[in-house]
């Protein structure tokens, strides 16, 4: 046949390579099944990391959202501890560990700070308790604002810990299963602990009782 009056699939034998190749794929199809299981465990790996390093950073966001507030409750103790010395100067122990805990919870990283930020609220927890023996205390415009702003700032750290203790939760649901374990064991993920507020948390939330 001349070359000229050819088809173009006559010329290319695209029948012919057709055949060539799915004797190929049935001939080689135990080859096939290991590729697509590297292609689908290489695309499984690369999604929980995906995944895993958004978790990360929601944590750390969500603890950042926290450390603020929680240098807004550093900055009301002191003032707090004054106030409640001009009227119940005896009470130096509650004080002291008003003072100590804070200056702990300052200086402490990683899990040892969030022990000791739930130890701050331990002691201000008790320091509500001391109040309820001085009416004069209690009855103080200055003490009052304080408490009230102390107490709203209580409030926006429940909140936090509330979604920070989630996302910490849902990253370490995804680490524990595989390949989420593989992945975190080969991987330089951040570490991170629920926060625990303490066992007496509704005591900022209850009115302090004056007796007349």
């Amino acid at each position: 046949m001349d070359e000229q009056t050819q088809t173009f699939s006559q010329a290319t034998d695209l029948f012919g390579r057709a055949v060539e190749f799915t004797n190929f794929v049935l001939d080689n199809w135990a080859l096939w099944i290991v590729v697509l299981a590297v292609a689908w465990l290489f695309l499984t790996l690369r999604a929980k990391h995906e995944l895993l390093g958004e978790l990360d950073e929601r944590c750390e966001a969500a603890f950042a959202d926290i450390d603020a507030v929680l240098a807004e409750r550093h900055a009301l103790i002191p003032n707090l501890v004054e106030t409640v010395k001009g009227f119940a100067a005896q009470e130096h122990k509650v004080l002291s560990e008003v003072m100590d805990a804070r200056a702990r919870a300052s200086s402490a990283t990683g899990g040892a700070r969030l022990d000791a930020e739930a130890r701050v609220g331990q002691a201000l927890a008790n320091l509500w308790d001391i109040t309820e023996n001085y009416p004069e205390l209690a009855s103080s415009q200055h003490f009052r604002e304080l408490r009230a702003e102390l107490t709203r700032t209580e409030e926006k750290i429940t909140a936090g810990r509330k979604f920070y203790n989630l996302s910490v939760e849902e990253m370490y649901a995804v680490k524990r299963a595989f390949p989420g374990n593989l992945i975190a064991a080969l991987t330089r993920l951040g570490s991170h602990e629920k926060f625990s507020l303490g066992e007496r948390r509704e005591a900022f939330a209850e009115p302090v009782k004056v007796s007349f």
